[in-house]
């Protein structure tokens, strides 16, 4: 465990900006909770997965924000993330996300040699910021400041206190950090069903994080059965993703 995240290698490398509380580091797990419902199936999961970069409609707390942001949720651990999806009154059915940075892994396949550029916002508290963004709240001249150096630092994402778990911490991805994101696993689970028939889809083994590409174009079907898109390896992204798996092998 690092001494700066939970889900941090501590074994990593930080390097850390002068001003603001940004650093420059690697090798994260980052979990994602979302309920289901029948959009789950049916989309392989590389579509699932790109599902988790939401367009900017321009009526939440984050797009008051950052507006000209696409962004995405993640947390430190699945018991984080649960906590979030059940303030927002979510049922007992969910899918969670495990991801890591692809540039940890061995073999890392889309093409981004940089690492990972974050935001403490624990340090700054940003939940306070949100919870006043929430309220319809002014922001103080140095909470609008602090905003703004975000904006100008272009991070990958920003960290922050959760309030929906004592201790947890939400990771608030903007579109360039998302990028950087491949697949360890993808878990159904039925909470509200006596047979639950959960099911697992891994994209990533062991500790050096071998992608295991052609999982990304597998696909839920009621009720948890798991099966093939074809077509996934006729995308681009697969064949992207594919020669520069090759290209390492080498």
């Amino acid at each position: 465990m690092s001494i700066l995240f939970n889900n941090h290698s501590f074994i990593s490398t930080v390097f850390k900006h002068k001003n603001l509380p940004i650093y420059k580091t690697y090798e994260f797990d980052f979990f994602r909770c979302v309920s289901v419902e029948n959009w789950v199936y049916g989309k392989n999961i590389s579509e699932l997965h790109a599902g988790n970069l939401r367009e900017n409609k321009h009526d939440g707390r984050y797009s008051k924000l950052f507006p000209n942001e696409k962004i995405s949720y993640w947390a430190d651990s699945k018991t984080t993330g649960l906590s979030e999806i059940k303030k927002h009154g979510s049922n007992k059915n969910y899918l969670t996300f495990k991801a890591y940075d692809d540039i940890s892994s061995t073999f890392p396949t889309l093409g981004n040699n940089e690492e990972l550029i974050i935001v403490d916002g624990r340090e700054i508290k940003f939940h306070e910021i949100l919870l006043k963004i929430e309220n319809n709240e002014q922001l103080t001249v140095e909470e609008s400041s602090i905003v703004n150096l975000i904006k100008e630092e272009e991070p990958d994402c920003l960290a922050y206190k959760s309030v929906a778990r004592e201790g947890g911490t939400n990771f608030l991805f903007f579109e360039k950090g998302f990028k950087k994101l491949s697949l360890r696993d993808v878990k159904l689970y039925f909470g509200e069903r006596k047979s639950k028939n959960n099911q697992t889809v891994t994209c990533a083994i062991s500790s050096d994080y071998s992608p295991i590409l052609e999982s990304y174009g597998l696909r839920f079907e009621p009720i948890a059965k798991i099966k093939t898109d074809y077509t996934y390896e006729e995308s681009e992204e697969y064949k992207f993703r594919s020669a520069n798996y090759n290209n390492l092998r080498k």
